[in-house]
């Protein structure tokens, strides 16, 4: 069973979320977080196969918490799954260590498939 880990400050989104990771057979949410410092100490205690971290988020934002997490944690993939995606956000988050950006307005299925992809070993 694959743990994936959410970290996103809007509640009705982690719900969402679930609810989208939750169809994908094999897959489990084994834990949420609400802010960028709050998924650190969650990643570091659950251990979970992939972390799915929101941009904006306070008081820690999305970059900085994939820089820490890649820091501490750096085979743990992340995906980070944004309303924000930009070219630019794509490079800084893949400078910290990010997998994939997916665009919130691209819908589930891309992410189901980002997050299918950071699970594949080698990647």
């Amino acid at each position: 069973m694959a743990r994936i880990l959410i970290a996103d400050d809007r509640e009705t989104m982690r719900k969402a979320l679930k609810l989208t990771i939750g169809t994908h057979p094999g897959w489990e949410v084994c834990g949420e977080a609400d802010n960028g410092g709050e998924v650190l100490a969650k990643a570091a205690e659950l251990q979970p196969d992939v972390v799915v971290l929101d941009f904006k988020m306070r008081p820690v934002n999305g970059i900085k918490a994939g820089s820490e997490l890649s820091a501490s944690m750096p085979n743990m993939p992340i995906v980070m799954y944004t309303l924000y995606r930009t070219p630019e956000l794509e490079v800084a988050a893949k400078l910290v260590g990010i997998r994939e950006v997916v665009g919130k307005e691209d819908g589930g299925r891309n992410l189901l498939g980002a997050i299918e992809s950071a699970l594949m070993p080698n990647k």
